[in-house]
Order: C-alpha cells, then sequence, then structure tokens
C-alpha cells in the first residue's frame, strides 16, 4: 500500500512524467481531516492553472451505497472541492473529511477515486483515475520510497527505501528474502548498494502482537539486451508453436533498446525470463510453460517506461468497455486481469481453427454487385453478429448478392461507427467473437452473397501500439520519429492519427492487414475509406483543391499496395472512397479499382422535385470517359442524409395539389429514383433500410450516434408498414432485373435528360438488335416524371413494335414510330422491355388506377348510419369515405385494403347526409356513386303529423298548419333537417307557413309542462 506517495504514470501510454500526490496522515480515517498534495508539474493541460478543483467518487460503493457517490464541483458547492494555492505554482493542497464530503457514513468510504480538474472541465484534467485508500484503522505498513511497485536501477547504484507503519510495531526489511534492517517504531530507513542482478523483491513486515502487515517493491537491474537472430517463420505478433505450452512473441520497435513482456504468466512483473531478445529492429521471446487452451492477457514493457499491447494480436480486453458487452453476444469473456492497466492482448495455444463449411465460393462479377452497406451497431436490437445471421432472409430477399460491413476491427468504445481502429488485427468484442464473424461470413458464402470490409488504414486512434509506441505527450501527438504516423496530418479531413504512407513501415504493415483479413476470415475484398488521404505533400494552410486534384504520387502508392492485395487475391474486389478529380479517379477505375460515386444529392433534387443540381448522368461511367463499369454511384450512403427524411422535411409542392413532403409521396418518388439508378450500368450500394424509406436524420442522437431500428421488434415497426414493404418489395424486383439479364452489362446506354426533371435511360443490347428474339438480346427502357404535376412525355424508343411494361402485369404498347409521346403522372416511373417479361405485382408502384366501389348504401342502425359497398378494386387500395350535410364533402376516415363496410358514428338527427367512398393510392383516386340518407326518419319519438298529445293538419301541408291539443300558453319552433331554426313563435291555433321551401321539416310544440315532435312535409304551393 503507497499512499504517502503514490506514483502514478501519465496517459495511455504510460510514459514516465509522472503525477505524484501525498496524503497527511500517510493512513487516512474516514472520519477524520485528510490533507491531499498534489504535484502537477508534468500535466500539461494544468500547467500554469491558478485554481484547481477536486472531482471525486467512491468506486468501490456504487452497488452498495446510496446515490450519489461522487462530488463533481461543476455541480455542487465548489469552494469545497477547491486546492489551494502554495508558494510553488505546480503544488496545491486540499483539506477535507471524507465522511462530510461525501456525506457518507465512514463504513461505506473505503476508497476513493478522483481527478484534478481546471476551470474549463474540459481537457483540463488530469488524465488518469487516481485512488486513495481509506485505512481501516487495523495495522498498515507501506513503502513512502520508493513510490513505485517497480523500477529499474543500474548495477552499483543505491536505492533509498523508507517505510512507514500505522502504529509502532517490530519493521523488518528484507532484499532478496535477506534482511537487510530491522527496528521498533513507525518508520524504517535504509539505503540499499545493489549487488544484485536480474529482478529483486524488497519486503517490509510490520508485527505487533498477532497482528501483521506487509507491502512490498521490485527493482530490476538494468542488464544490456541480448542480440540472437529471428527464429525462421517468425512473423510480428503471436506466433503458435506445434506444441501448445509455448508460444513466440514478436514486436518491431525501431530504435527501442528493451522490451519485456509482462503479464498473467509473470504476475505482470518484467524480469530478466522475459526479457525480450533483440534481431535489429525486431524483439522476440519465446514462451514456455503455457496451458493449452488457457487465455493469458499480456503487454510489452517497452525501454522500461512504454507499457503497450500487442498491435498484431487479434484479442484485445478492455477495462472501460468490455464490462459494457452483453454476455449474449461473447459469452465467458475472459474477465480483465489485476495487475494490468491499459488495453491488454490475449493469446491463447491449443485453439481449435473454425471449420469452415463453405471453402469454393464463387464471387459475383464486380458490374453485377449489388451491395448492401450495414454497421452492425445499428441493423438489429442485439447489435451483433448472430442478430444479422437472423435476417439473412430479409437479405436475401431483397437480391443483394454482397454485404459491406462497416468497420468492425477493435475501435475505441463500444458504440462507435469504427472509423476510430486501434488494433488492426482484432475484431471488436461488442460484435461477437472472431468464430461469430467467421460463422456470419460462413453463411452469407452459403447464400451466395459475398462480404466486403470497410478497411481504415488513412488513420488511427492513439490507443494503437503503433502511435504509443513513439508519442509526443506535451503535444498530445505521434512523436517525429514514429516510423508509421505523421506528426502533422498531411491533408485538410483527417481525423485521429495519420498513417504516413510512403513510409516503408507502413506499407509493410498495411499490406500485412490487408492480407490478413482476406486469408483469415475470407472476407471477399475491402472498401478503403478516405484514398484520398493516402499522399504526403499536401501541407496545413494549403488550398483545399489542391488535395482533390491529380496526384500521380497518391496513384502510385494506391496502386502498389492494390497489386500487392492482387498478388495473394486476384479476385479480390478493391472498392476506393476516393471523391477526387475526374481525371485521377479514371486512372484508379482503368486499373481495375472500383471507386464510389457520391450521387446523393443529384437523386434527391430529384425526388425532391427541384431540377436545380438534379442531372444524374455523373452516374454513369462512361460520361465519366472510364473504360470499364468500375463506378459504384449511390444514391444513400452512411455519410449522406437520407433521400426520405430530406423529402419530408425539404421537399417540394403544389399546395393543395401535389406535396413530395408527404411520406406515401415520398416512398413512391424513391421508387421511381431506383428504377432509373439499377438501369445505369455499373455495381450498385444500399445503405441499410433504404429499400425501407428510413426517414431519420444522420444527426439524430449525434452525427455517429444510435439509429433507432426499423423492425416492430424493439424498434419503429417499417417492417409492418405495407407503404415501405412495397418500396422493399420494388427495390428487390429492379435487384432481380438488373441480376437476370444481359442488357444490364453488355449494353450501350443513353441518359436522356432533356427535360430537367425528366429521366430517360436506355439500354440496347449490344451490338443492337432491332427486334430480338430472346432476352439474351432484350432492349430496355426507363422513363421517369419527377415534376410536381403530370406530364406529356416524349419518349424514344429504339425501334418500333410491341414494348411490356414490367410493373403493369406485362401491358403491351404498340410503338408506331420511335417517339411516342405517354402521360406519366408526377413521380410516376415506367419501365418497358421488348421481350415480355414473367408478370410483377402492378400495384407495388401505386401507379395503376383503382376501380371505383359500386353499389354504395347507407342505412341506419339505431342513431348510427351503416354504409357497405362492392370493393372491386384488383389491386390494394385505401379507401376513403366522404360525407356532406349540404356544404361540401368532408373526409370522414380513411380505411385499409379489402374493407366494404363502414359504420358512421357521429351523425345528428334531422339532418340529411350524402356519403361517397374513394379508392385512393398515392397517384388516383376513384370515387363511388352517392347514397343520401335522412337520420330524422329513424329519431325515436318524432312521427308523422300526431302525437298522443298533439295533432297537427294538414299533412303534407301548402301555406299552413292547424293545431289541436296542447293547452295553455304554447310556442313552436320549426327547423330544417341540417337543425337549423327556420320559424319560431306562440301558437294560436294557426301557423302561416307559406313562405317555407318544399321539404322536410320538424315542429317543436311546447307549454309549461310538455314538448311534443312532429314531422311533417311541407308541399308545393
Amino acid at each position: 500500500m503507497k499512499n504517502l506517495f503514490y506514483l502514478i504514470f501519465l496517459s495511455i501510454c504510460c510514459y514516465g512524467q509522472a503525477q505524484t500526490f501525498t496524503t497527511n496522515p500517510a493512513f487516512p480515517i474516514a472520519d477524520q481531516p485528510l490533507t491531499l498534495t498534489i504535484d502537477v508539474s508534468s500535466v500539461p493541460s494544468l500547467a500554469d492553472e491558478s485554481a484547481l478543483w477536486l472531482w471525486a467518487w467512491l468506486p468501490e460503493c456504487a452497488s452498495d451505497c446510496d446515490a450519489p457517490t461522487n462530488v463533481n464541483p461543476a455541480t455542487s458547492a465548489q469552494s469545497a472541492a477547491k486546492f489551494s494555492a502554495t508558494g510553488n505554482p505546480d503544488i496545491f493542497t486540499l483539506t477535507f473529511t471524507p465522511t462530510t464530503f461525501f456525506n457518507k457514513p465512514a463504513d461505506q468510504i473505503t476508497r476513493i477515486g478522483f481527478k484534478v480538474k481546471a476551470d474549463d472541465w474540459g481537457n483540463g484534467q488530469s488524465p488518469e483515475n487516481l485512488f486513495i485508500d481509506i485505512s481501516t484503522g487495523e495495522l498498515e505498513v507501506s513503502f513512502s520510497e520508493p513510490s513505485d511497485e517497480y523500477f529499474f536501477v543500474d548495477p552499483s547504484s543505491t536505492i533509498n527505501i523508507v517505510a512507514l507503519s500505522s502504529a509502532s510495531a517490530d519493521l523488518e526489511l528484507k532484499i532478496n528474502n535477506v534482511v537487510v534492517e530491522s527496528l521498533t517504531g513507525t518508520e524504517l530507513s535504509y539505503t540499499h548498494n545493489v549487488v544484485e542482478s536480474g529482478t529483486i523483491e524488497a519486503t517490509v513486515t510490520a508485527s505487533v502482537g498477532g497482528d501483521v502487515a506487509t507491502d512490498k517493491f521490485y527493482f530490476i537491474v538494468r542488464q544490456a539486451t541480448e542480440n540472437a537472430a529471428t527464429p525462421a517463420s517468425i512473423i510480428k505478433g503471436i506466433n503458435y508453436d506445434a506444441d501448445p505450452s509455448k508460444v513466440t512473441l514478436s514486436l518491431e520497435a525501431p530504435g527501442k533498446t528493451s522490451v519485456y513482456v509482462i503479464g498473467e504468466f509473470n504476475n505482470w512483473m518484467p524480469s530478466t525470463n522475459y526479457r525480450m531478445k533483440q534481431d535489429g529492429e525486431l524483439f522476440w521471446l519465446e514462451i514456455s510453460g503455457l496451458n493449452s487452451g488457457q487465455e493469458y492477457a499480456f503487454q510489452y514493457l517497452v525501454d522500461e517506461e512504454i507499457i503497450v499491447g500487442d498491435p498484431y494480436a487479434d484479442k484485445i480486453l478492455d477495462p472501460n468497455n468490455d464490462p459494457f458487452i452483453p454476455a449474449a453476444t461473447y459469452p465467458a469473456l475472459k474477465t480483465y486481469p489485476d495487475g494490468a492497466s491499459g488495453n491488454v492482448s490475449v493469446l491463447q495455444t491449443g485453439q481449435t481453427p473454425y471449420n469452415w463449411q463453405i471453402t469454393n465460393f464463387v464471387k459475383p462479377a464486380k458490374e453485377d454487385l449489388v451491395i448492401y452497406e450495414l454497421l452492425v451497431r445499428d441493423f438489429d436490437k442485439e447489435q451483433n453478429y448472430q442478430s444479422i445471421i437472423d435476417r439473412l432472409d430479409y437479405l436475401q430477399g431483397l437480391g443483394v448478392n454482397a454485404i459491406e460491413l462497416m468497420p468492425v476491427m477493435e475501435f475505441s468504445g463500444n458504440l462507435s461507427w469504427g472509423y476510430n481502429p486501434s488494433y488492426f488485427f482484432a475484431p471488436d468484442k461488442y460484435y461477437g467473437s472472431k468464430n461469430d464473424l467467421k460463422a456470419f461470413i460462413d453463411e452469407c458464402h452459403s447464400r451466395g452473397i459475398a462480404v466486403i470490409l470497410d478497411m481504415v488504414l488513412n488513420h488511427t486512434h492513439e490507443d494503437n501500439p503503433l502511435a504509443q509506441l513513439y508519442w509526443n505527450e506535451s503535444t498530445f501527438k505521434p512523436a517525429a520519429d514514429n516510423p508509421w504516423l505523421n506528426v502533422t496530418p498531411r491533408h485538410p479531413f483527417n481525423v485521429f492519427y495519420d498513417f504516413n504512407h510512403e513510409s516503408a513501415y507502413t506499407q509493410n504493415f498495411v499490406d500485412t492487414v490487408n492480407h490478413y483479413w482476406l486469408n483469415e476470415y475470407k472476407f471477399d475484398g475491402y472498401r478503403f475509406d478516405l484514398t484520398k488521404g493516402f499522399t504526403q505533400d499536401f501541407t496545413e494552410g494549403s488550398d483545399v483543391g489542391a488535395w482533390s486534384a491529380y496526384n500521380q504520387t497518391r496513384i502510385d502508392l494506391l496502386k502498389r499496395m492494390t497489386d500487392a492485395i492482387w498478388a495473394h487475391h486476384p479476385e479480390a474486389y478493391v472498392i476506393f472512397e476516393h471523391l477526387a478529380d475526374n481525371s485521377e479517379e479514371k486512372v484508379l477505375a482503368d486499373y481495375g479499382i472500383m471507386l464510389w460515386g457520391n450521387m446523393n444529392h443529384n437523386f434527391n433534387q430529384n425526388t425532391l422535385g427541384f431540377s436545380d443540381n438534379s442531372s444524374i448522368d455523373w452516374s454513369y461511367y462512361k460520361t465519366r470517359n472510364w473504360q470499364e463499369p468500375n463506378l459504384i454511384a449511390y444514391m444513400e450512403s452512411h455519410d449522406e442524409e437520407r433521400l426520405v427524411y430530406r423529402n419530408i422535411s425539404f421537399g417540394n409542392s403544389i399546395p393543395g395539389s401535389y406535396n413530395t413532403k408527404d411520406l406515401d409521396i415520398a416512398l413512391e418518388r424513391v421508387k421511381a429514383a431506383s428504377a432509373v439508378y439499377y438501369a445505369i450500368g455499373g455495381p450498385k450500394m444500399i445503405w441499410q433500410f433504404g429499400e425501407l424509406g428510413y426517414d431519420k436524420s444522420i444527426e439524430l442522437n449525434g452525427r455517429t450516434g444510435e439509429k433507432p431500428i426499423p423492425w416492430a421488434d424493439g424498434g419503429l415497426g417499417y417492417d409492418e408498414d405495407q407503404e415501405r414493404l412495397k418500396l422493399y418489395d420494388v427495390t428487390a424486383e429492379l435487384v432481380k432485373l438488373k441480376k437476370s439479364y444481359p442488357i444490364f452489362s453488355d449494353n450501350v446506354t443513353t441518359i436522356n435528360e432533356s427535360e430537367a426533371l425528366v429521366k430517360q435511360v436506355v439500354l440496347k443490347s449490344d451490338p443492337f438488335v432491332s427486334n430480338p428474339g430472346s432476352t439474351d438480346e432484350m432492349n430496355l427502357l426507363v422513363v421517369a416524371n419527377f415534376n410536381l404535376s403530370a406530364k406529356d412525355i416524349t419518349i424514344s424508343f429504339p425501334h418500333t413494335g410491341s414494348w411490356y411494361s414490367y410493373f403493369a402485369m406485362g401491358d403491351e404498347l404498340v410503338v408506331d414510330a420511335t417517339s411516342k409521346t405517354l402521360q406519366l403522372q408526377p413521380g410516376e416511373f415506367r419501365i418497358y422491355t421488348d421481350v415480355k417479361l414473367p408478370e410483377v405485382a402492378a400495384e407495388l408502384t401505386d401507379f395503376v388506377q383503382p376501380i371505383a366501389p359500386t353499389g354504395l348504401s347507407a342505412n341506419m342502425s339505431g342513431n348510427e348510419v351503416v354504409l357497405n359497398w362492392e370493393d372491386n378494386s384488383a389491386i390494394e387500395t385505401n379507401y376513403q369515405v366522404w360525407r356532406s350535410a349540404g356544404a361540401g364533402f368532408e373526409l370522414v376516415t380513411t380505411l385499409g385494403a379489402d374493407v366494404s363496410t363502414y359504420t358512421d358514428k357521429n351523425v345528428s338527427g334531422l339532418t340529411a347526409y350524402t356519403y361517397k367512398v374513394t379508392a385512393k393510392n398515392a397517384h388516383y383516386t376513384s370515387d363511388s356513386g352517392e347514397a343520401t340518407i335522412t337520420t330524422s326518419e329513424f329519431i325515436t319519438g318524432i312521427k308523422d303529423g300526431h302525437t298522443d298529445k298533439l295533432n297537427v293538419y294538414p299533412i303534407p301541408a301548402k301555406d299552413y298548419l292547424k293545431f289541436e291539443g296542447m293547452p295553455g300558453s304554447t310556442t313552436f319552433e320549426i327547423r330544417n333537417l341540417a337543425g337549423q331554426s327556420i320559424l319560431a313563435g306562440n301558437v294560436n291555433g294557426h301557423l302561416d307557413i307559406s313562405t317555407l321551401p318544399k321539404g322536410i321539416y320538424v315542429l317543436t310544440v311546447r307549454n309549461s309542462t310538455d314538448l311534443q315532435k312532429i314531422k311533417f312535409v311541407k308541399a308545393d304551393q
């Protein structure tokens, strides 16, 4: 226990700069004053600060104590947590009593965790958690000097040793198990002359009566690293032996002089037996005595001060994030080991290899690819590989033949997009084990689906050992001698820390990473993130356009990397997110590399109904003058706003007529955009759930934050929304069409945009056949109207003759001339082929006019009106019920398909209602006939002409009414069937009604004790 003078290494890399604090008393008591003295001289973020605060918590109390267990001066009284300045600008003190400070009883305070923070509460804080152990009042002993658990010394040096006891006791100091000093008291001091070699243990023991307390530290006597040739076949990282009790570790560390392996096999203590041998820039060590199948956590201690994991390890334990990995995702995950700090690597001999079921997978041709970009985190609520396997039927039904996983290698945190990679050979455990990933790829291959990995090699996170090994703590950047990383990024849009791709070290690392995932996991290729960043000749402050312009050096670097991939995996897909000048992209595309093409804005302008920047011809590789169809143009990707989100938020409209913000209309317009998109040659890509019209903003929960899943099971319920499922079905039909016929890969394509919001795409067989005899010689035309109103469109057909509408159950269109004018509704599209193809359900597109319902009748049931009609629609139709009481029709309700009755409960007595029912889809309406009913005929208690107390005649009446009955002072009121009062006054036996129009009326007569209602008819004069 080292409370008096506790040394903690700063930052994630464990550098030699140290922050110290002391406590007085040396063994603090929870209910007694404690003075904490902090030295911040080695903390750049706290240097030169004039005011500091303590942010403290009770780390061992959270589950046993009532909240809160922390004191945050940003939200509580700051005076109690503010340090006092001393004469030294780097030294601050704070006195507090823990029980008062936390407002907890003493038995709930056993340890205090804390950080020191400056005014800004941001970067101005100590980077590591610090801890104070609270004394139980029992006998304790601790070394105050030295303050480290272990440290290195030179031969023949001296070590000052001071041990303190919490009470007067018999104190005994042993060096290497030999007593070198003993006394009775509370303090023992000793100066040790180092004559030993290797790793030496020093132990102090305090004894009072039967109570005994101990503390220990270790010192390692420096020794020159042994030079020895690396054994044959040893590669960087973990090398497993045929003997499962052995493993050989290898670390590349140019310029370093010593490396020790520390881990569970040596209690995290560097020793001579675990000092690695050196072969030039490579350090290596064979470790024996391991248990087959047992997982061992380990790290490297480099140059006595830098502690890192193995950059080539395939499993990492993370103390900050592993506790939040569900057991269902990663059962029996190894517990983070005591004695370690930071990320640790894991080795395991005697592993059972994954048993691949599919060993001969044949990849789809590049030009036939339909890629589904997928983020495991946001695909299903379980956020793991198994949840994707469980929904592969859904993806297979969509027709995709490739899944592109956003980055899955170990990244910082759990809930990430993955573009912050730290360990490039380890699958992130939050999605499942490495065998879970292999099982997912295996299952995809069994279904004919390729799997592409989103690979991030432009940059890395600071957790990466390649960064930590050569790091400048004062600037929090890579050090100037880092073999892999640039000190300053060499392009304007870099995030995290930039790889130097001109470095031979980086090139070797990149090639190893690329080979590993293709070989070990059987990925079918890569989508490389931000390849435009693979450059070294851009300097800070330069024009951003210079970064995007043609760059031969960058081209050469990317070709070199691609050649290295194809040397071992010639069929591997190589896809770049490059987005550079076309002159540069053309060189890469003609080399055989596929490239992303961002057409999100252009396609969205069409679905929104805006003509500016609505041209989509850049979606076609030949428009860019490329030789091969290596363009993956896309309507959506993870970096763009969703089409439907922007439609319902910003869509164009004609007031009172047509509005692209309407969800159903937005979905229809995405269908039209998709029809055009899939007709254009080349590989295609869907960003997950675009096929369901996903409409949540990219900024929801922050740009890279979690997004709600679409499924009814724990999500938005899109898979139970019939209109969204129609978009899915249309997408599936378009994908099937693209994959089924050679016209989509062997054609002459023309894109006609002579009218901005009218798109025509013509695919002619190559060579062109004007009278095809089979689908091998089929020609195809797609036309779409993205205007806000119906449009007469002159369509240029490749030839005259019969053409068949794909989404209209094979309806034949006879073309007498190559130009034919057709009217398309807003958002309507049509696909014509000159070969009749299998029928496709027409209702998927909502551009077939529904048949109007017939036989509408209205009848009373009690005080309710019951409507009935005949459902004549052959396609899925919504029904709208309209009602009029004489002043125009108003919408009563909208009903789903296959409904033929409705009960109107919201009717008033004495009213004549007229009803009609409309069959409706997103673009057409068809009205039924009308049915009228007078509710007064069915109101209980109202009779024609007389009641038992009142008689009115003549009925029908012409000029007057006469009354009999109802004696006394009597009044009357006449209302029409709309409930409006027409006449009122006193009854005197005779009532003039000559001014009333022809119709049915209700007469109310009342006196002081009674009220009677009588219905009468006013006839013509």
